[in-house]
């Protein structure tokens, strides 16, 4: 009897991102750097906006891309993904529409959103970052802007989350 053993390619999801200056926000990115600027705009006196500060009517480009995230659970894990742009991928908003952070369905993206979205919460200041990924054998690349907000001007309980799918000619992975 001979065995003969088999070396298996196992393909891995795969996460990559680098952070941008919020001041250094692309020309390519000039609909998430409008929705940055707006932002800035509803803080009243240093405070940070509220959900109710925020219409969305007013981003009527980011419509189809922008999601709102709960956040009042101390716990990243238990973020919570409440409205979900409807031009997201399917194969990501089925991941991830109504569903806490470690339910997202990749457990690298799960484990990379609540690092980046609980940095947000905890500090109550805006990141931007440009993203590559493959969860199950699906690419994505995109720009995000991830936007406090809190309904007391301190305690973050929402994120919204903005996006631009776009190619990174310098950023691969």
């Amino acid at each position: 009897m001979v065995v003969t053993a088999l070396k298996l390619n196992v393909i891995q999801d795969v996460v990559r991102r680098r952070r941008v200056a919020l001041g250094e926000i692309p020309p390519e990115d000039a609909k998430l750097a409008a929705a940055f600027a707006y932002w800035q705009a509803k803080r009243r006196s240093g405070m940070l906006p509220a959900r109710k500060d925020i219409d969305i009517l007013e981003l009527r480009p980011l419509i189809g891309t922008t999601h709102m995230v709960d956040v009042s659970d101390p716990a990243p894990k238990n973020y919570r993904v409440r409205l979900h742009g409807g031009s997201v991928p399917p194969d990501v908003e089925k991941k991830m529409n109504n569903r806490t952070l470690d339910q997202c369905g990749s457990k690298i993206m799960g484990d990379t959103l609540m690092e980046d979205y609980g940095a947000v919460a905890f500090t109550g200041v805006p990141s931007f970052h440009h993203v590559i990924m493959s969860i199950d054998m699906i690419r994505h690349s995109y720009s995000r802007l991830v936007l406090p907000l809190a309904d007391d001007g301190r305690k973050v309980d929402t994120l919204m989350v903005c996006f631009n799918r776009r190619e990174f000619s310098d950023f691969r992975l």
